[in-house]
């Protein structure tokens, strides 16, 4: 561990700024020596502020490094010059760097993100809902072995409402697919199992119907089936494919996902041990 020693000051009220000081002190405190307080330590080789609008009142003797949150940018009286006899300051967003590059020296600022992607937040699983009883072929037993072999199931979650899908549900555990299976089929506790999907899946070869279609509809959910029964005569559904045709139900949901994933990727990496880390590099690089 570094004998570098940074004390965190911190607001006595105010929850969400409160949360952030703590992450960051439960991440420092694995690299250096750190405290946290609602006062600046001059024993300390840095105070950081979160935030520099309510607790940097002046300089101290340390390194005075600030976490700035938002002002009303359109304020005239929004400059407070305290603010200024910071010896660093860490934005959280490149609007307020923008602000101040004219008033404070811009190798004196950085923006830096902070917040949580890995084990905090993990990418939310759509859920798959298969709604009628499967064991044979034309209900889309073989359909269902193939997709869940396929890498766009580590992004989503099957439920299975209806008996019959004991292989299948053997074949997710072995494949590490999050998969749950409803095998009561009373008919009057379906309507409350819809509400827990995001789509519904039809893998079926053939069908009448199915019902399930219908049911779907009714409760606004987006549809994923084969082109059978009254699916693509009868009613338009948000996504079909040929029956039996996984490369295009893979495709289908691979496109579902893009959206979450590209907003994933605009985060990717962040950690309060990345801001730890650059928090104390900062820090070094100045003392």
């Amino acid at each position: 561990m570094r004998t570098t020693k940074i004390n965190i000051v911190t607001v006595n009220s105010g929850w969400i700024l409160q949360k952030i000081a703590e992450r960051i002190h439960d991440e420092l405190k694995n690299l250096c020596e750190s405290s946290i307080s609602h006062e600046p330590d001059e024993t300390a080789d840095a105070n950081f502020y979160v935030d520099v609008q309510n607790c940097f009142f002046g300089p101290t003797k340390t390194f005075d490094i600030g976490y700035f949150t938002h002002v009303h940018e359109n304020n005239p009286q929004w400059i407070n010059p305290t603010w200024f006899q910071l010896d660093y300051i860490m934005h959280m967003c490149t609007r307020y760097y923008d602000m101040f590059s004219n008033h404070y020296p811009k190798e004196k600022m950085q923006v830096e993100y902070q917040g949580q992607t890995d084990s905090a937040f993990t990418l939310k699983k759509p859920v798959l809902g298969v709604f009628q009883r499967g064991g044979f072929e034309g209900k889309g037993e073989g359909v269902m072995h193939n997709l869940i072999s396929r890498p766009c199931m580590k992004n989503y979650k099957l439920l299975f409402v209806g008996g019959g899908w004991e292989n299948v549900m053997r074949a997710c555990e072995q494949a590490g697919v999050e998969a749950e299976h409803v095998t009561d089929e009373s008919y009057e506790n379906y309507p409350a199992h819809y509400d827990r999907i995001d789509y519904l899946l039809i893998p079926s070869l053939w069908e009448g119907g199915p019902m399930s279609v219908i049911e779907a509809c009714a409760k606004g959910i987006p549809i994923i089936g084969s082109n059978v029964g009254v699916i693509g005569k009868d009613l338009e559904i948000d996504y079909m494919y040929e029956p039996g045709d996984i490369n295009a139900l893979e495709g289908i949901l691979d496109s579902i996902m893009e959206e979450p994933l590209k907003r994933r990727k605009k985060v990717a990496g962040l950690s309060w041990k990345k801001y730890a880390e650059t928090l104390l590099q900062v820090v070094e690089n100045n003392i």
